[in-house]
């Protein structure tokens, strides 16, 4: 599976337009289990990805297209998610300097950077119930070069039944269990659409 610049860009337009379908399921989940901003602040970052894509045209390869990227999320989402997405983006930034395409295990090794940075900016771990529970399991299903879309159906599955450990969330308790996490649907939504790309 191979990921081009453009195709990069295709899928962060097509990703903007899923968040903002899905922005009042992910408010709704995190008005139970949150602040219930989540939905506002993905669609407020995500319309901004979506302008400067659209503003800028072709880019010079995936680094300087991630890096754009990263710097708007920053910029525009409010709450953890913006420094979260925006440090995935930056790190991909760096893995995706001076490439106009990346495939196997250098593009698996990407999101394990993406990863890592989300784990260490929200001093999080996999199994708390966060973005990281499916930035982890599709990193390794890339790497073994397994079926990327079950990996994150069954990525939801598990989250959904875990207790919040992390965050606003961890308040909430026992109660988070058989409610889906906001994070781990957004980082979905956005890795389904990387998914349809690297399928062609």
């Amino acid at each position: 599976m191979k990921l081009t610049t453009e195709q990069f860009r295709e899928s962060l337009l097509k990703a903007a337009a899923q968040i903002e379908a899905h922005k009042d399921e992910l408010t709704d989940l995190d008005r139970e289990i949150g602040d219930g901003d989540h939905g506002i602040n993905m669609s407020r970052g995500f319309q901004a990805v979506q302008k400067e894509l659209e503003a800028h045209g072709e880019y010079e390869d995936l680094g300087d297209l991630s890096k754009q990227v990263g710097m708007t999320l920053i910029k525009t989402v409010g709450g953890a998610s913006g420094p979260l997405y925006g440090t995935a983006f930056v790190k991909f930034a760096g893995a995706f300097k001076g490439k106009k395409e990346v495939e196997g295990q250098e593009l698996a090794q990407a999101f394990v950077e993406a990863t890592e940075g989300i784990k260490m900016r929200g001093k999080s771990e996999f199994g708390q119930k966060t973005m990281v529970d499916i930035w982890t399991p599709f990193h390794e299903a890339l790497s073994k070069e397994a079926d990327l879309n079950a990996a994150l159906e069954q990525a939801l599955r598990d989250t959904k039944e875990r207790v919040a450990t992390k965050g606003r969330a961890s308040y909430f308790g026992d109660a988070t269990v058989g409610v889906q996490d906001p994070g781990s649907l957004s980082s979905a939504l956005l890795l389904q659409e990387i998914v349809e790309v690297l399928h062609g």
